[in-house]
């Protein structure tokens, strides 16, 4: 009996815990997608824990799951910038940037992406913050990968604030099951540690009573999908990746993303986001996020190394509607230098018997 009425008390305990904390969430529109604006890829990707629809890694889809920077084995560099129109008369325009690195290693993979958000205005008031990301990554076994990452930033215009994060995360990669072709599910946590909690940013919920202080992005924040392709052919690719995210269980957030690639030049790719206490509080869109991009061989012979003569460069854009009249317009572009490895290494074992 009193073991019963125990087990009663701790769920009644837990239950009251999450309505508070659900009662205290409170972010800045698009809080919880700080990274989502830094440039094409990240606007458009479906924030993939998987690697998005067609396993496309840039240094910072990276920050979505420190794991996904092992399936790239070329140094990759990105770079974005994006134009943020609010319709605000205060504050008619707000920006964002990023630039990255990735380098693959022998032990393991490196990743740094410094990115920027400058967004004051009260229909989207991240205020301005400065962010690095960086991460390593390692397969410690077959089709498995793990990641770890470490972020900092500061922000100002509101308040001075500043964040030191860890992320984790881990991906697994099967062969074909089914209709599904190179298929693959993730995980991550994300921001474990000081976030952005010293600032009157104006949340979904308006302001607090008697505290004006919001928190982003979301502390323990906890990302799960997958993704696969269902089209693989010589002339076009289309795939597919669906994620879900919960920052530490006081929101629900779904993401989608597809993703087509035809003639190996063109890249058209789109997402959509359903986040659940935004649409409780006015602040959901309901058009999906759409791109485009471009991919070009480069002649990188200079560098006077066999599996370095060939690179590529991709340049894309992307628009994404924030929440009615907020709108979003992105150009980056990404370079993968090198050709990329796809034959296992050849191994020759020499056996010289000498004789007595």
């Amino acid at each position: 009996m009193i073991h019963l009425f125990s087990k009663k008390c701790i769920c009644v305990l837990i239950g009251i815990g999450i309505s508070v904390a659900a009662f205290a969430y409170n972010p800045p529109c698009q809080g919880e997608n700080l990274t989502g604006f830094i440039n094409p890829h990240q606007m458009t990707a479906g924030f993939s824990t998987a690697g998005g629809p067609l396993l496309t890694i840039t240094p910072s889809s990276v920050m979505v799951n420190p794991a996904l920077g092992s399936y790239q084995n070329r140094v990759t560099l990105d770079i974005g910038y994006t134009g943020i129109f609010t319709a605000d008369e205060n504050r008619p325009y707000s920006q964002a940037f990023g630039t990255g690195i990735l380098i693959p290693t022998n032990f393991c993979n490196i990743t740094g992406e410094l990115f920027g958000v400058f967004s004051e205005t009260e229909k989207m008031q991240l205020g301005n913050t400065i962010n690095l990301k960086a991460t390593v990554s390692k397969e410690v076994a077959e089709n498995l990968t793990i990641g770890i990452g470490i972020g900092a930033g500061c922000l100002w215009g509101f308040n001075t604030d500043w964040n030191l994060v860890l992320d984790a995360g881990a991906v697994y990669k099967f062969d074909d099951i089914g209709p599904m072709h190179n298929f693959r599910v993730g995980a991550s946590v994300l921001n474990i540690g000081k976030v952005y909690n010293n600032t009157y940013t104006l949340g979904i919920a308006g302001r607090n009573d008697g505290s004006d202080w919001t928190s982003y992005p979301g502390f323990s924040t906890i990302k799960a999908g997958a993704a696969a392709e269902f089209v693989n052919t010589d002339k076009f690719t289309l795939g597919l990746s669906l994620d879900v995210t919960t920052p530490f269980f006081q929101n629900l957030i779904f993401d989608a993303g597809v993703q087509m690639l035809i003639c190996n030049f063109v890249v058209v790719n789109s997402s959509w986001q359903f986040d659940t206490a935004a649409c409780i509080h006015g602040y959901q869109s309901w058009m999906p996020t759409v791109g485009i991009a471009f991919k070009f061989g480069l002649d990188t012979s200079f560098t006077n190394k066999d599996n370095w003569k060939k690179s590529d460069l991709e340049i894309g854009s992307a628009w994404k509607n924030v929440s009615g009249n907020v709108n979003a317009v992105s150009l980056g572009a990404t370079v993968n230098m090198g050709q990329p490895d796809r034959k296992a290494p050849e191994i020759k074992i020499d056996v010289d018997f000498e004789e007595e």
